[in-house]
């Protein structure tokens, strides 16, 4: 009866061109929440320095991060690549987008996977607006959390790589990210199988 209903209202929203998160949100009690396990960012000091990242406790869900910027950035290009392990535990990569960084917050259409990455990197930053170019100076972000997941996935182990980079240049930073996806409804029932 789940996946029915699950369905039936991914495909209303579809019809009425309803944004995947906000489909996610007619549905109580499913959705997901991300326990982050380790995290590691390295910068190249050429274009980043004093970069810090860190997941941040009790819960492990939520992070922060913070950059200097040391030169103006103009031509900046992304590749996201996104990996689960199997029932064997062999690692399957799922996702694997390369993106121009400027093009994506110039036009605002963009895939859902780098829509939620914008949309949470911009949310509690101290940059004014995110548009290239990006200018010198410190940028920071707190309280980061992965939110408004589309519906249509399944609790997982998740590996992330995230670069950035100057085009034909240089490679600029690095992050990598493990941790765990928890569907909400299951986890419920967890804890009350064992309260």
């Amino acid at each position: 009866m789940l996946p029915l209903l699950l369905g039936l209202v991914i495909l209303v929203g579809s019809l009425l061109q309803i944004h995947p998160a906000e489909t996610a949100k007619l549905i109580p009690n499913l959705g997901y929440f991300v326990e982050m396990r380790q995290m590691d960012c390295v910068g190249n000091p050429s274009y980043f320095n004093n970069l810090h990242c860190k997941i941040l406790p009790p819960n492990n869900r939520t992070m922060e991060a913070s950059v200097i910027i040391m030169q103006k950035l103009t031509a900046f290009s992304g590749s996201l690549r996104v990996s689960i392990p199997n029932a064997k535990k062999v690692i399957t990569q799922i996702f694997d987008i390369t993106f121009d960084v400027c093009k994506v917050l110039r036009e605002r259409k963009r895939k859902v996977l780098i829509d939620l990455l914008v949309n949470t990197l911009a949310r509690n930053s101290n940059a004014k607006a995110w548009k290239c170019p990006f200018p010198k100076g410190n940028f920071e972000s707190k309280n980061i959390s992965v939110a408004d997941l589309p519906p249509m996935l399944t609790e997982s182990e998740f590996y992330v790589k995230l670069d950035f980079f100057i085009p034909k240049v240089a490679i600029a930073m690095n992050v990598s990210l493990q941790g765990h996806l928890y569907e909400i409804a299951k986890e419920k029932n967890r804890r009350k199988k064992f309260l």
